[in-house]
């Protein structure tokens, strides 16, 4: 019986002998499966981005033309003809041609005409209307302007020896520096024209309105000089 149990004893020892080696290769397989191995994070790159600007193109307006526009200024200013149809502007240019070949053009309608630095002799625009005209630098000499409309009219430097100028109305007209020796300016109406410097050298101004009028060194028609 107790030669059982020693043997007994000693198979078991011998069966845990050949079990051991086993378990120590399961241990190592599992240890080398369950640790996990820690990943190292990489770098990243950022990336640019060039914000995109949207462009913006602005749309091609094409000038529209005015309907009242005047396609043929001819001798009437830019600045009158916004007042005036294209018509009227057409008559005027007619009356003007007709003044410049024939050296008359009585009672005509000559309104805003740009007639710089011309020289008419012994013209007869009688009647005719003058207003917001630039005559300036012309000659008239002998001319006949009697009961026109000179109203705003800008006659600066222009020579009017000698002219009719009666019964004319010159309010608000640029006679500065005009040559008005022996002028007939009997019953005209220069009220609020500027005469500055003027000639009215044997002029005849009776009956004339000058109220308002700028007279600084305008020579009067006895010769002396207003200050």
């Amino acid at each position: 019986m107790k030669k059982l149990t020693i043997m007994s004893i000693a198979l078991l020892m011998f069966a845990a002998t050949l079990e051991y080696p086993k378990m120590g290769l399961q241990q190592r397989a599992i240890a080398q499966t369950a640790t996990p191995q820690p990943e190292t994070p990489q770098p990243q790159t950022p990336q640019l981005q060039t914000p995109q600007i949207p462009i913006q193109t602005a749309p091609i307006q094409t000038p529209q033309p005015k309907a009242d526009d005047p396609k043929n200024l001819g001798y009437v200013s830019a600045e009158f003809a916004e007042k005036i149809s294209q018509q009227e502007i057409d008559q005027i240019n007619a009356n003007v041609e007709t003044l410049l070949i024939t050296q008359s053009c009585a009672r005509c309608d000559l309104r805003g005409v740009k007639l710089v630095n011309i020289r008419l002799k012994n013209a007869i625009v009688t009647g005719a209307d003058f207003s917001d005209a630039n005559l300036s630098g012309s000659t008239f000499e002998i001319s006949d302007f009697v009961n026109t409309n000179m109203a705003g009219t800008d006659l600066s430097g222009a020579q009017l020896i000698g002219a009719r100028i009666s019964n004319t109305n010159l309010r608000k007209a640029n006679l500065t520096g005009t040559n008005l020796d022996g002028a007939d300016l009997r019953f005209s109406d220069l009220r609020d024209a500027n005469l500055s410097n003027a000639n009215l050298r044997n002029a005849n101004i009776d009956g004339a309105s000058i109220d308002r009028a700028s007279m600084g060194g305008t020579t009067m028609p006895d010769g002396s000089k207003k200050q």
